[in-house]
């Protein structure tokens, strides 16, 4: 089992609503001067910063003949002031699992804030493998949160710099007649002069049951890592069905991470059929 660089985050999906509401709020925010409302509601509309963090948990799996991906569903939704003081946090409940043209992905991280999921399913229409526009999708999801970082202030900067990995993608699918799995971690770098930037790492690919990789994970995956180290681990996987395997590393990282990470789990299965919900909530289309 390898799990992606990770330190200790269906139909095409649009990104998170919550979001989306920034510049909403922020333009009401400058009616409502302009209208002479109290300040205390002014106040309320511009300090408050909703960010959704990448507090989650996906993993995929390979089978001789299918690949299979898994969620938690949980999404923490953190409301932060200028100073970059926590105001609050919210959850709720989202499919992390998401389609494009051709093959399935997840994400974890600012995922929302940066619109990865029209960036991935816009390049996916594109002709080629699932590698290939996997690859072309990379340098744009990299530039997308490079521009984030650069509307950042010093104090919100330290919400994405307080890890080395400030997100994760993890896509899966079948090419040909070869069940597939490919993995990308976007890490943060820092110049001399200290400046904050974001490269992607090399794609990880798992593609044949016979290789040591059968097993790719993004998000929390403490309890995974613990696992798959102990005796036998490994044995156990080999012996399960992909569904069952990974059904039970999220589980772990549910039991482990509650407040981070939460039922219910959504699990896709890909065949060269086509793909099948083994489990889903209603808002996995």
């Amino acid at each position: 089992m390898r799990s992606l660089n990770i330190p200790h985050q269906v139909a095409d999906a649009t990104p998170d609503a919550l979001v989306n509401l920034i510049p909403a709020l922020k333009g009401r925010a400058k009616i409502t001067t302009t209208l002479r409302v109290a300040p205390l509601v002014w106040i309320c509309l511009v300090l408050v910063d909703p960010v959704v963090r990448g507090q989650t948990s996906i993993v995929a799996a390979l089978g001789p003949h299918e690949v299979v991906i898994g969620a938690d569903s949980k999404r923490k939704i953190s409301e932060f002031d200028p100073s970059g003081g926590l105001v609050g946090v919210t959850s709720t409940l989202t499919c992390k699992i998401q389609k494009a043209d051709g093959f399935y992905f997840g994400c974890s991280g600012p995922c929302g804030e940066v619109d990865v999921t029209s960036i991935i399913v816009r390049l996916s229409r594109r002709a080629g493998t699932i590698q290939n526009k996997v690859e072309m999708a990379v340098p744009l999801v990299e530039d997308a949160l490079n521009d984030m970082l650069k509307d950042k202030s010093q104090n919100a900067l330290r919400r994405y710099s307080n890890k080395p990995t400030v997100l994760q993608l993890l896509f899966v699918g079948i090419e040909g007649q070869t069940p597939l799995i490919l993995g990308v971690d976007f890490h943060n770098r820092r110049s001399a002069s200290g400046a904050l930037s974001v490269r992607a790492g090399e794609t990880q690919i798992c593609e044949k049951t016979t290789d040591s990789c059968t097993h790719l994970a993004i998000g929390k995956t403490n309890a995974i890592s613990n696992f798959t180290r102990k005796k036998g681990s490994m044995d156990f996987l080999a012996r399960v069905q992909p569904v069952v395997g990974v059904e039970r590393l999220i589980q772990m990282e549910i039991d482990e991470e509650g407040d981070d990470v939460g039922p219910p789990i959504d699990i896709l299965r890909i065949t060269r059929r086509g793909a099948q919900w083994i489990r889903r909530k209603h808002q996995c289309l």
